[in-house]
Parts: structure tokens; sequence; C-alpha cells
């Protein structure tokens, strides 16, 4: 597949795929070569954040390798094991251990790919926690960044429950799943909670680095002395800073505002041990300053060969492999295309495509894209899960801003995408899967190409958009359905917390209002044509779903029960898309128990079969 050999060639960000580790459970990773320098000394591994706080921090580690790679380090971020784009899934056996095992073999890819001669591990929150763990496994790291670290696992796990108290919907099913817990919508079975509650960095008595960074969390200030006192006893030269935008970065990755200064002031720090962010002194000789002559940058050296990564499909003993690709103008758009191992795609399936939900990166909120698109490929479809320009790991287009969501520029990403596929293993239909900002571009796309046979839209909150919106559409999310509401009627807890005040009454009755106001409105002149003998209006959402219709595009909507959307669609459509009833090429299905990104466990994986089954069905 010609697509393979352009993995081994760094994207315009000068960001290198790669597979690496074991061939039973690869791992997925993006080198970024030192900038102007033919060689780096000092390579920085970055150690991701577990579950959801991975999906807010994402941005945050790309500015970061890409601040390290223009400093002239060698900076390696990956995924790993069950994580991310690497092989496994985050509920399998030995969590902890596959983490840990999983930074060494990064460790040990960086210095292989770059000959770099010192190491320094970066982590944010648990991350900081592994790579400290890793550093005291290791005896070979040099240097630690380590902001916001969990001291202990139980405190951390502690958190993580807080946490899923606050973002659980009110609708949402019970946490527990069989084996263990659902946090924010990834499972961590009993084994893995019980690995992680063990966790003591207390217990390292050891020196595990020469130099040790540990950045403060702006929010709850002053925890982390007590541990920078415990490792300092061993030897290293420890600084603890207070610096801004670990709130900012924790945001909900659509709202994450990457902490520039504080970057800076890390990098500084790895690159001269004399700045004013570390130690004036170390007692090893200390990371060579880079300075290089102006010449083009170079990228990392190819050896050992990169090489698809091949997985099994969760709960299949069907191996699926993937490939990383960038494509478009300049070919600035990353995805990864993923495809069955043992028998060849039938030439009239379409290929799938996956869009981002909000800022999300490409695997998806709660890791659903991953886990859909290996499902799907076992079932004998080709998938590409991709980033728009100016989210995740696709660059932005010149001129356009980054982070930017309900935008129609986008759909020109989208239909560089099918044309991608389409040179590469001459596909001419496609089916488009969005959720959220995701389906809002899948609607847009199907409209503007024909090649768009099939769209899969959950959760849409709109279709109509103009610039100045979002905020309104934020605020929209927060309110949950009308269905939602006059439920809660029958239920004696709503009452009681209703009494406590608990309950924001104004704005639940303006939304509702406000709703009923819309609906009295369509219902009026639907009801005034009949009287002069002609049909009811149709909006132009409705239009275009029929003109799709006719054009032979399916249609699969699928709503929780509870999300404000779901009044948007009956809207324009009627109570559960009645006027669509008789058009043979649309469906809509309301899913119990989930809420906006289908957090529980259970909504998931009635997700995964109303996806699966349609697929199946009308593109067998």
């Amino acid at each position: 597949m010609s697509t393979a050999t352009r993995q081994h060639q760094p994207t315009p960000s000068g960001a290198a795929p790669i597979v690496f580790g074991s061939p039973e459970r690869p791992l997925f990773g993006l080198l970024h070569g030192p900038e102007g320098v033919e060689r780096a000394h000092l390579g920085v591994v970055l150690c991701n954040p577990l579950g959801y706080e991975w999906m807010c921090a994402h941005r945050t580690y790309r500015h970061m390798a890409e601040r390290l790679a223009a400093a002239g380090m060698a900076a390696l971020r990956f995924d790993y094991d069950g994580t991310g784009d690497s092989a496994g899934d985050l509920d399998d056996p030995g969590r902890v251990r596959a983490w840990l095992d999983s930074i060494h073999m990064a460790i040990g890819e960086l210095r292989a790919r770059t000959g770099v001669r010192s190491v320094a591990l970066f982590g944010v929150r648990f991350a900081a926690t592994l790579a400290a763990l890793a550093a005291s496994e290791s005896k070979n790291v040099d240097a630690l960044v380590l902001w916001a670290p969990s001291a202990t696992g139980h405190s951390y796990v502690r958190e993580l429950r807080a946490f899923r108290m606050i973002k659980d919907a009110p609708s949402a099913s019970p946490d527990s799943t069989r084996d263990g817990e659902e946090i924010a919508g990834y499972a961590f079975d009993r084994e893995t909670l019980a690995e992680l509650g063990a966790v003591d960095l207390f217990s390292i008595r050891t020196r595990i680095a020469d130099r040790i960074l540990i950045v403060e969390r702006d929010d709850l200030p002053g925890r982390e002395g007590k541990l920078a006192r415990h490792l300092e006893a061993a030897g290293p030269l420890v600084r603890v800073v207070a610096k801004p935008g670990y709130a900012q970065m924790m945001r909900d990755p659509q709202d994450t505002i990457v902490p520039f200064p504080t970057l800076d002031v890390m990098v500084k720090w790895l690159q001269d041990p004399q700045s004013d962010a570390g130690p004036v002194a170390s007692s090893r000789p200390a990371f060579a300053r880079l300075e290089a002559p102006a010449t083009a940058p170079k990228s990392v050296r190819p050896e050992p060969a990169t090489h698809a990564l091949t997985t099994f499909a969760r709960s299949s003993d069907v191996r699926v492999q993937e490939v990383a690709v960038h494509f478009g103008e300049g070919q600035r758009l990353f995805g990864i295309v993923t495809e069955p191992c043992e028998r060849p795609v039938r030439a009239d399936r379409p290929a799938i495509l996956f869009l981002n939900v909000g800022a999300n990166h490409h695997v998806g909120p709660n890791r659903m894209y991953v886990v859909l698109a290996r499902r799907l490929a076992a079932q004998g479809y080709r998938c590409l899960r991709f980033d728009v320009g100016g989210l995740g790991d696709s660059l932005i287009a010149p001129g356009a801003p980054e982070n930017r969501l309900y935008s129609k520029d986008s759909v020109g990403d989208v239909v560089s995408a099918m044309s991608f596929i389409s040179a590469e293993r001459a596909v001419d239909r496609f089916v488009l899967i969005g959720l959220c900002s995701g389906a809002y571009l899948a609607f847009h796309t199907a409209i503007e190409d024909p090649r768009v046979r099939g769209q899969i839209l959950i959760n849409p909150q709109t279709f109509e958009w103009k610039e100045g919106d979002s905020l309104e559409l934020s605020t929209r999310k927060s309110f949950l359905s009308t269905r939602f509401y006059l439920r809660g009627l029958r239920d004696t807890q709503v009452w009681m917390r209703l009494a406590k005040g608990d309950i924001n009454v104004r704005g639940i009755t303006g939304v509702l209002l406000d709703r009923l106001r819309a609906r009295a409105s369509a219902d009026a002149k639907a009801w005034a044509a009949r009287l002069r003998g002609n049909a009811a209006p149709q909006s132009e959402v409705e239009q275009a779903f029929r003109g799709l219709g006719r054009r032979g595009t399916e249609s699969l909507l699928v709503f929780s029960f509870n999300d404000g959307g779901l009044d948007m669609i009956e809207k324009h459509l009627g109570m559960g898309g009645r006027r669509m009833r008789r058009n043979g090429k649309f469906n809509l299905e309301i899913v119990e128990g989930a809420d906006h990104t289908f957090t529980p466990i259970p909504s998931q994986r009635a997700l995964y079969g109303l996806i699966t089954s349609f697929v199946k069905a009308r593109f067998p």
C-alpha cells in the first residue's frame, strides 16, 4: 500500500508516525525530529495522562513536542498499550505494568531512532506519576518534568471518582461495570483500580534522575512540596515552580487553552539547566545547549524500519491493520486507515470516515472511534478516522484559526479525505460518521458531494450555523431534551431537588418556552397550508434530508433520550421524525441512558450495535 511507505516520512510539522514495541501488542507514536541540528543531545518522551484527561491535554502535548523540536530536542509522543492508537483496550489485565513497559519501550525507541545521549520524561497528572515510576525502574533517565503529579494512586483514584460524579449525566446508567467502574467514559476494571491505588511515590527510596522539575497545578497549589522533599532526599536536584495554565489546559477539549508561557519555561529548563526555572547546578554535566547552524531541519533516522500496526478487534479473534497517513494540500491532514488483514475489502463496499467530535482528536470521545473502526474492519470494511485542519494532529489551513468547530470550510478537508481514499483504493462510495459538530460536518459534506452514500449523525445540535453561534450552541447542550424534563415530573427525587433549589428552574423554563413557541409556529404554518389545500411547508433541513434520500443516500440519526438536539431535529421533522417515516432512506433511533457523548459504557455498547447493524444492513 503506497500509504504505508508514507508513514516513514515526517508530516509538515516534523512529526513522523512510527509503530514500535512488541509485534503482538504494537504501540503507536509520533516522533518529532529536532530542528536545525543533525543530531539532538537530548530526547524527551512525553507520557500521556489517562482517560478523559488525555483528551483534554492532547493539544497541549502536541504544542509541547513541537516546541521541544524547535529548541533542538527530539520528542516522542506515544500511546500506552490499550490506549489511543496503540493495540489493546483500557480494561485489559495488567494495565499499570503495561503502561510502565510502554514508557520503557518508548525510551528505547527514542534512543535507537535518534541516537540521543540523554533522555528526559515529561508527564501531566498520573502520567507524571508513571514517569517517576518508570525512571525509578530504568535508572537511565536524566531529567523529569512532572506537572501536577499524583503522589499516590489512592489520591488519584479518589479524584477520578469525584470527577465522575461531576460529569455523570442525570439519566446516565449506573457507573459500575461488570468488573469495575466507568469513569468519564473509560472503563477501569477492579484489577486496574487496585493497581492504581497501590502506587505510592513515597515508597521510592533511590535516586531516579539527576534533575527534576515539578510544576504545581494552579487550581490546587502547594500540594507538591512534600513529594519534592521526599524525592530530593535521594539525591537529585529538585525544583518546584508555580506556573499558571494547568486548570485552563484541563478543560473540555473544545475549551482548552494551551499554556504556552508555561511550556516555554519547561522547554527552557530542559534545554538549559542554568535557566531561572531550574537549579543552578547539577551533579552531572549539564545537557549541552543546542546551538546549530541555520540549516534545513533533519528528520529522525528511519531505522529500525517502521511497519503497520496490526491488532485485534475488540472481543474478536479477527486481526486488523492500521496505517498512519497524511494527505491533502501540503500533506497537512493526518489520519489512521483501518482494514482487515486476512481478507481484501470488497470493491463494492463504501469506505467509512470518522469525523472529529468537537475538538477531540481522531480517536474519538471515550476512544469510541478506535473501537468502532476496528470492529467494522473486522467485518470487512475499510475505515479512516482523521483530523480536519486545526484539530488533533492535522495542521490548520493558511490563515485559519486552530480548534475551530462548526465550520463549513472543513467540508473541503472531508472531501480531500474521500479523494485520498479514492486514489489509493479506487473507492467511489463513502459513509460518514460524526457526533455533534462531526454530525454537522457530515451532513453538509453529504449535501455537497454525491460520493457520500451514507451518513450516521449522532446527537447533532444544529444544521444551521453562522459565525457567532458557538456560545449559543454550547449553552444549548447544557439543557436536556423536553422528553427528559417531562419524564422528570414523575420522579420524586426531581421534586426533592427542586425544593432544595438544586434545579435551574428559570433556565429550563425559558428553554422549554422557546421550544414550545418554535413547535407551535411550525404547527400553525402546517395547518394554515393544509386549510389552503397546500402541502405543509418544509424547512431547509427537511428538504435536504429528502433530497439526500432521492439521491440514494442512507441516513441514520442517533440521539440520546435526554439530549437537547432531539428537540432540534423534531422541530424540523416532527416528533420522532414522523415526517420522514415513509422515506426508506431515513432512520432515527433514540438510546436510553446515554449522555451527549455516550459516556456510560452500556450506552457505548448500544451505539456500537446500532452503527454496525446499520452498516451491514444498508451496505452488505
